[in-house]
């Protein structure tokens, strides 16, 4: 689920994916012996695996790692890296040390959805408020929500998680129902027409598989998926039960070059959507039976044509992009489909992938906070490795520079708040940028770093120097509107409105920061002429250096206030937040009062020219500064 996290924190913290250990070089521990790999079809498997985690603990502050790997109905790999608990130097097992898996836990509540239309107590057509009992999904659009919807990422409801989404006391934690009931997110998009990450929906799901099997929802899925599969190092519950706790890996992160131990992390009502912890051998058994058309050792948790059709697309953004199953998201790597997903808490990385033709499937787990470049790397570097496939060379078209504007411009996920104050995490995010190159191809800004790509189908392009693809799309009249990649179909983006551009989000309000400063030195240095104004020119004065002050003071005070609770401000709003957010209510006042005195200048010519044109620029900064804060939800308390 922390993709979300990931994304919407930008303003809190910055993650640093080279971060090296300053106290000691950290090389992967073993707490055993692997499970002795195949001679075939994966030579040297063991080695391969070791000498990744070799170059990804010397390259990222990985404190432990776990994977499982299998093939043709086998566990063929399970090994543990790094260390489980540190203080008391218990190193990785892959049997019994859990991960928390994050999104990746997903997987499990859409199984359970589709138990449950197996059963016949769910459609995955029907209207979802016709699931729940204690609260409705407001009918914004004509549309209504279902499943499908849900399990694509298609409902078309905003992001958000400021305050509630995750914390470290269970104590605080809602319910379930309760917490779906108070945070029903704003629907921005009809259903199906973008995709757009949601862990609210997800959530939503899990509500609705406990309203109709009748049995509170970590409970039924201890029943109806782990103990059919022998999954007895698995758990959604928050805290973990006493039996499991003595075997949960410890989270860390980095505190002035030693690793702090972290509280367990709590999502409490979102439980559904992120909370399970797991074992690499356990989640190797959810991955058989999946491979294996619902059924393992005999227990079945899904029949054979239920499983199929979970597996199929669903959802696409474009034809000729991997889509969403229902559940599972496509991921195309040397030529193989694969579906999984993948999952990020603050403290955890995780992917899991099948690849049915292979009947192979990986699972792979890290415990960093230093974000999810290991967990992305390390499956594309096996397929690298064992399913290895050329690079085509592709010669850009001659003539696509005379086209390549048409592509151009600021491109903004359609995952992000827009009734909040949380709006405003998205100035942190500048989106995805698209320019021509002058060489006949497009340079695509957002990624880790700029990459380029070259056209091979109509609105198709592919990187230059790798294999992925993005795809766009356009409006009702052949305008280029949206951007789709690759392996992200729950991720579509379209052209950011105009006040979102880095003009209105950065530019602009830096020089309007600029003129309140001259406000200052412009009265440092005619002070001796202050006395000697007329009233009014006083009073105008006051107003411009208190609006100045205002609009400094808010500022520095948000950027305190991210930079000190950090990921904290996702447990709840800090009074200290609550206490700022007066200010701009205050500088709405000073700036309807510099409007007016701006205006009563030019009047009455209490000031010369050049001073009136000073004050007007300074009042128009002001009233700019008004809109952006109106604009990203920053005047009043709006917050949930």
């Amino acid at each position: 689920m922390m993709k979300q996290l990931c994304t919407t924190a930008a303003l809190a913290m910055s993650f640093t994916l080279t971060a090296i250990a300053q106290d000691e070089v950290v090389t992967p521990e073993v707490v055993q012996e692997a499970v002795a790999p195949v001679a075939e079809p994966y030579p040297g498997l063991e080695a391969f695996v070791d000498g990744t985690m070799e170059a990804q603990f010397k390259l990222l502050d990985i404190s432990a790692m776990t994977v499982s790997i299998v093939k043709d109905g086998k566990v063929i790999f399970a090994k543990g890296y790094g260390m489980q608990d540190r203080e008391k130097d218990i190193p990785v097992s892959a049997d019994k040390s859990m991960f928390r898996i994050g999104s990746t836990s997903k997987l499990f509540t859409w199984t359970a959805v589709m138990q449950q239309v197996e059963r016949g107590n769910l459609d995955l057509n029907t209207d979802v408020n016709k699931y729940l009992k204690t609260f409705q999904i407001p009918a914004t659009f004509d549309e209504p929500i279902t499943l499908k919807h849900v399990m694509t990422h298609t409902a078309g409801f905003e992001d958000g998680g400021m305050g509630y989404l995750i914390g470290y006391d269970p104590a605080k934690a809602s319910t379930l129902a309760e917490a779906m009931a108070k945070h029903i997110p704003a629907r921005v998009n009809k259903p199906g027409a973008y995709g757009s990450y949601s862990n609210y929906a997800t959530a939503l799901a899990g509500l609705i598989v406990q309203n109709v099997s009748g049995v509170p929802f970590n409970e039924y899925v201890e029943k109806n998926i782990y103990e059919p599969l022998g999954m007895d190092h698995s758990s959604f519950r928050e805290p973990l039960p006493g039996d499991l706790l003595g075997d949960m890996t410890i989270g860390y992160k980095r505190e002035a070059g030693v690793q702090d131990p972290r509280p367990y992390e709590v999502l409490g009502g979102f439980g559904p959507a992120g909370s399970m912890a797991s074992s690499a051998t356990d989640m190797a058994q959810f991955m058989m039976a999946h491979l294996n058309g619902g059924a393992l050792n005999g227990n079945r948790i899904l029949q054979p044509e239920t499983t199929k059709l979970m597996h199929s697309v669903l959802f696409q953004p474009d034809k000729r992009l991997g889509g969403m199953a229902h559940g599972f998201y496509e991921e195309y790597i040397n030529g193989h489909r694969l579906i999984g997903h993948g999952g990020d808490t603050f403290q955890f990385h995780t992917n899991l992938l099948i690849d049915q033709d292979e009947d192979l499937g990986i699972f792979v787990s890290y415990q960093t906070i230093t974000g999810s470049k290991g967990r992305n790397e390390f499956i594309p570097a096996f397929y690298d490795h064992y399913y290895p496939q050329p690079l085509e060379k592709v010669t850009p078209p001659a003539d696509f520079n005379e086209r390549a504007g048409k592509y151009a411009g600021t491109y903004q996920f359609w995952r992000h708040n827009f009734s909040t104050i949380e709006k405003a995490m998205a100035l942190a995010s500048g989106g995805f940028s698209v320019a021509p190159s002058g060489k006949n191809t497009l340079i695509v800004s957002g990624f880790e770093e700029p990459k380029q790509f070259v056209e091979v189908d109509e609105n198709l392009f592919r990187q230059v120097d790798g294999k992925l693809l993005i795809a766009f799309g356009e409006d009702a009249n052949g305008n280029i509107q949206d951007l789709y990649i690759d392996g992200l179909p729950f991720m579509g983006l379209s052209r950011a409105p105009a006040f979102e551009s880095s003009l209105y989000k950065m530019l602009l309000p830096i020089v309007s920061l600029l003129l309140f400063l001259t406000v200052w030195t412009g009265w440092f240095y005619r002070r001796k002429d202050y006395k000697a104004m007329q009233a009014p020119a006083r009073t105008a004065i006051k107003l411009s250096m208190a609006t100045s002050v205002l609009n400094f003071g808010f500022i520095f005070m948000l950027v305190g206030i991210m930079a000190t609770y950090q990921m904290e401000i996702y447990e709840s709003i800090p009074t200290i937040l609550k206490v700022a957010l007066i200010l701009p209510i205050l500088i709405v006042l000073t700036t309807l009062g510099m409007v007016y005195f701006a205006v009563k200048a030019w009047r009455e010519g209490f000031w010369r020219r050049g001073r009136q044109i000073h004050y007007t620029l300074v009042t128009l900064a002001a009233v700019f500064m008004v809109i952006f804060y109106y604009y990203w939800n920053m005047i009043g308390w709006q917050y949930q």
